[in-house]
C-alpha cells in the first residue's frame, strides 16, 4: 500500500501536461520517465543547478533526500 503521506497530487493544465510528456524521453538518455519523474528531474536539476550557481550551501530544500530517477 502506497503511503498517503509520502506523495502530493498537484493540478497542471492541460499544455503543461503535455510539455511534460514530450521532456519525458528527453531527460535522461535512453530512458522515458513517468510524469511524476520528470517533474521531480527537473525540479531537483532546477535547484542544484541554482546551487551551483550561487555558491549557496544554505539551501532550504536538500535534494539528497529524494531517490534518483
Amino acid at each position: 500500500m502506497t503511503d498517503k503521506y509520502k506523495y502530493k497530487s498537484i493540478s497542471l493544465k492541460t499544455q503543461t501536461i503535455e510539455l511534460i510528456d514530450r521532456l519525458s524521453d528527453k531527460l535522461v538518455p535512453g530512458k522515458k520517465l513517468s510524469s511524476a519523474g520528470t517533474v521531480q528531474k527537473l525540479v531537483i536539476d532546477t535547484i542544484e543547478s541554482k546551487r551551483d550557481n550561487q555558491g549557496n550551501d544554505n539551501e532550504h530544500m536538500h535534494t539528497h533526500k529524494f531517490k534518483s530517477v
